[in-house]
C-alpha cells in the first residue's frame, strides 16, 4: 500500500526520531485498516450456501425433467368426495382453503356464500358457518380462518375484528379492532398470532405478531415504497409443517422460519441468469400492462405459494409461459425441477399440473369436481383395453374408480390428498 502525497511530504520533512516513529504507526495503521476492510469485504459478499443454516435452491431451467409422484409422496393416494346430498352441502368452484383438523374437513369460500363448510374426514355433510350480517356476532366479509385452541378463528373480517366459532359452527366471541387485520395463522410452537395484512401505508409492517391475551406485538416486514409488491391471495404465505411455522412472500427470495415472533431466513431461492429483474416489473404500469408481461414474459421469480415440511420444499414457478414444478429435499440440498404435469405412477389417476393445496401438516393436494374424475375415468377406458382396465380398476386404480363413480353426477370436488415423504 502507497502512503498519500501529504503523507509522504510530511515524511520527507521528518528527521526527529519522535516524528518518525508517528509516521511509522500511521503507516501500519492505514495497512491494519485496509486489511480489516477486506475480510469484511469478503464476509458481506459470501455466497449463500456459505452461511450456515440457510438452504439454498439453486434453480436451472437447462436441468428441468419429466417427474413421478412416487419420488416425492408416500405410495398411497386418499379420494375424499365433499358430498352435496343437500343444498347446504353444494359448494362453489373456487375454494380458497381447505382444512383437516381431527374428524372434520372445512372448506372456505370467500366469494360465493361467504362461509365455511363443514363435514366429516369421509365427506358427509355436518354444518357450516353463515353468518352474514351487520349484527353481533355477524360480518360482512371475511378472508381466512384458522384452528386455535380447539376454536375456529375468523382473519379478515369486516367490520374489523376477529370471530370465535366452535368447531362445530357455533358463534362464542368476537374481539373488535382498530388496525385492519388481514389473513393469519395461530403457531402452537411459540403460542402466537401471526397476522398478514397487506399494507401500503408508511410505516406500517406486512406482519404482526402478539400472544393469546393480545400483548406482546412484534412487527416486522415494514412495507416499502421502492419495493415492488403484488395485490392478490395471501393465505398460502404462512405454512405450518409438523415442527415449524414458516412465512414467504410472493417477489421474496427467501422463506423464513417464525420464532417467538421473530423470523429467521431458512431457504433462499437462487435462479441464476433465469431470474427476473424486479425493477422491470416496477417500471410498468401496476393495471393491464404489468399483468400481460408476467402472463407471457417474465421470468422466474417466488410466487409466494409453496408447501413445506422438515425434508422437502414445493413451489410452482413459471418462465415466460412455461409452467414448472419445483421439489427440493432439504437432506440432501438438492433441487428437483420438473416440466409439465406429475405423473401419477401411485394410482394411475390424474396427472397434478400443480399442487394446490395444504390439508394439515404432511398432507397436500388438489381438487377435481366430481364430474371431471368420472370424465377421466370414461378416458381411460377408452384408452386401454378391455381387460388392462378392469386389472387397473381392481387393483392400482380401485380408490379412484370406486370414487369417480360415486360423484360422478356431482359439481362438489372430490380431495385428491398426498402425503409427503
Amino acid at each position: 500500500m502507497k502512503l498519500s502525497p501529504h503523507t509522504l511530504s510530511i515524511a520527507g520533512l521528518a528527521n526527529a526520531p519522535i516524528l518518525k516513529f508517528l509516521l511509522f504507526l500511521k503507516y501500519w495503521l492505514y495497512v491494519l485498516l485496509l486489511g480489516i476492510f477486506i475480510i469484511l469485504s469478503g464476509a458481506c459478499n459470501q455466497k449463500t450456501e456459505s452461511v450456515p443454516g440457510l438452504e439454498r435452491i439453486s434453480v436451472d431451467l437447462s436441468q428441468a425433467r419429466s417427474g413421478k409422484l412416487s419420488e416425492f409422496f408416500e405410495p398411497d393416494i386418499s379420494y375424499i368426495w365433499l358430498e352435496d346430498d343437500s343444498q347446504e352441502a353444494q359448494l362453489n368452484a373456487g375454494l380458497q382453503k381447505i382444512l383437516f383438523y381431527e374428524n372434520r374437513i372445512y372448506t372456505l369460500d370467500i366469494f360465493g356464500c361467504k362461509c365455511i363448510h363443514i363435514f366429516d374426514k369421509s365427506g358427509k355433510f355436518l354444518s357450516k358457518i353463515d353468518a352474514h350480517g351487520e349484527g353481533p356476532g355477524q360480518y360482512l366479509d371475511f378472508d381466512d380462518f384458522a384452528v386455535v385452541d380447539g376454536e375456529l378463528v375468523l382473519f379478515g373480517v369486516l367490520p374489523r375484528k376477529m370471530m370465535w366459532f366452535s368447531l362445530e359452527g357455533e358463534f362464542l366471541r368476537e374481539h373488535f379492532s382498530r388496525d385492519r387485520i388481514g389473513t393469519g395463522v395461530f403457531s402452537a410452537f411459540d403460542q402466537r398470532m401471526y397476522l398478514f395484512t397487506d399494507t401500503r401505508d408508511p410505516g406500517d409492517y406486512f406482519v404482526k405478531s402478539f400472544g393469546k391475551s393480545f400483548q406482546d406485538t412484534i412487527k416486522r416486514f415494514p412495507y416499502n415504497s421502492e419495493k415492488l409488491y403484488e395485490y392478490g391471495p395471501t393465505r398460502n404465505y404462512f405454512q405450518i409443517s409438523k415442527k415449524n411455522l414458516y412465512f414467504g412472500m410472493t417477489y421474496l427470495d427467501t422463506i423464513y422460519q417464525a420464532d417467538k415472533g421473530h423470523f429467521i431466513p431458512k431457504l433462499v431461492f437462487d435462479f441464476g441468469k433465469f431470474g427476473q429483474d424486479l425493477d422491470e416489473i416496477k417500471r410498468l404500469d401496476p393495471g393491464m400492462e404489468r399483468l400481460d408481461f408476467i402472463n407471457n414474459r417474465a421470468k422466474l421469480y417466488f410466487y409466494g405459494q409453496y408447501l413445506i415440511s422438515e425434508k422437502q420444499l414445493y413451489t410452482f414457478l413459471k418462465y415466460e409461459k412455461k409452467v414448472y414444478n419445483l421439489f427440493f429435499d432439504r437432506d440432501k440440498r438438492q433441487t428437483h425441477l420438473l416440466r409439465d404435469s406429475i405423473q401419477d405412477d401411485i394410482s394411475g389417476g390424474i396427472d397434478p399440473i400443480m399442487i394446490m393445496y395444504s390439508f394439515e401438516p404432511g398432507k397436500v393436494g388438489l381438487k377435481l369436481s366430481g364430474r371431471d374424475l368420472y370424465e377421466t375415468l370414461m378416458e381411460k377406458k377408452i384408452n386401454m383395453e378391455k381387460a388392462e382396465f378392469e386389472n387397473w380398476a381392481k387393483n392400482q386404480g380401485r380408490n379412484f374408480a370406486e370414487i369417480a363413480m360415486k360423484a360422478r353426477e356431482s359439481e362438489n370436488p372430490v380431495l385428491i390428498v398426498y402425503r409427503l415423504k
